[in-house]
């Protein structure tokens, strides 16, 4: 007479396979921040419910860490603090990118390792999330010199990102008050607005927004665009109630200019405002005509074509220009001092 072997149940599998795919997910969060041992095993209880630690959780993370260190090479770090830090990804660098992505990583790299660029130092981290996901010699490529550089200029100074936060997070949401260093005035100007959206522009973080008021009276009820590094960190100040849903109609300029036949005869020209179209004329010049909400803005792109650009309408904008080409003129005709050697 046979005996019959008792079934094996399912629930030590079913453990190791709840124990692989915890330790797992303790790299996964270490690879967002370190952590304290309770905060760890909170995080994981709340992912994975009460069950996944038993009562005695400390021991049983003590092992886990043991395992990330041994099974996957991971390097795991204590901290002063007390709080344990993933420094390196073992044999879990689960990215093995194509030539043309690490290319394209580099220069990323490169981009954002200068200037002072909204949200770089959260793309930076981001990067280098990524880049700690990389076998060890395409690691070591990122360094290398890139073959293709975007030639930009740099800001003088630099954005504080706390600042750069608040406006983000209350853009079209709530009106901000701040002091502000304007080039037209020797103090700091007060000005309360509604932000729109922030910008970069030649270098610098621009915010555009709604100005409800001022000490500059020009500005009140216009759109303005402000320069970030110039408003005082410290002197921002968000308001409690919501924006409207709707703000005041934006003033639009309709602009048309010309360019010579010594820029426009390859038919290869920049489109630099909104709703552009452009006519060819048998001379090889071109006519471009335009919107902008921003006449100042018009007047110092249309500059940089020099003797290249002659400028139809609005005719705000030709009395921009002409009074600004009459100062340099001015400028230019007085006698230069000479420098000796």
């Amino acid at each position: 007479m046979t005996t019959q072997r008792p079934r094996r149940g399912r629930g030590r599998k079913r453990s190791s396979a709840l124990t692989v795919q915890r330790r797992l997910w303790l790299i996964s969060r270490l690879g967002r921040g370190a952590a304290l041992p309770e905060e760890l095993i909170a995080d994981a209880r709340r992912v994975f419910g009460e069950s996944v630690y038993p009562s005695n959780a400390l021991t049983a993370l003590r092992r886990d860490f043991h395992a990330i260190r041994n099974e996957f090479r991971c390097t795991l770090k204590r901290q002063l603090d007390g709080r344990y830090a993933l420094t390196d990804f073992g044999r879990l660098t689960l990215l093995h990118l194509p030539d043309e992505e690490m290319e394209a990583l580099a220069f990323l790299v490169s981009f954002f390792s200068e200037g002072s660029w909204p949200n770089r130092l959260q793309i930076r981290s981001l990067l280098e999330h990524i880049i700690a996901l990389l076998p060890d010699k395409q690691r070591q490529t990122i360094q290398q010199p890139i073959t293709f550089r975007v030639e930009l200029p740099q800001s003088s100074t630099t954005v504080d990102q706390k600042l750069l936060m608040r406006l983000q997070r209350n853009l079209r949401r709530h009106a901000v008050q701040f002091q502000y260093r304007s080039n037209y005035s020797d103090e700091p100007e007060s000005h309360r607005v509604a932000p729109i959206r922030l910008f970069v522009r030649d270098g610098h973080t621009y915010l555009e927004a709604y100005c409800y008021n001022s000490s500059q009276q020009v500005t009140i009820g216009q759109y303005i665009t402000y320069r970030v590094d110039r408003i005082i960190p410290g002197t921002l100040q968000v308001e409690r109630r919501a924006l409207p849903p709707e703000l005041p109609p934006r003033r639009m300029w309709s602009i048309r200019y010309r360019l010579s036949p010594q820029v426009a005869r390859n038919r290869d020209i920049s489109l630099w405002f909104s709703q552009s179209t452009v006519t060819y004329l048998e001379d090889g010049s071109a006519e471009v005509s335009a919107q902008t909400g921003d006449l100042w803005q018009a007047e110092q792109i249309l500059l940089r074509y020099r003797d290249h650009c002659q400028v139809l309408e609005p005719p705000e904008l030709i009395e921009q220009m002409r009074q600004t080409i009459e100062r340099m003129r001015l400028l230019y005709a007085q006698d230069q001092p000479v420098h000796k050697g």
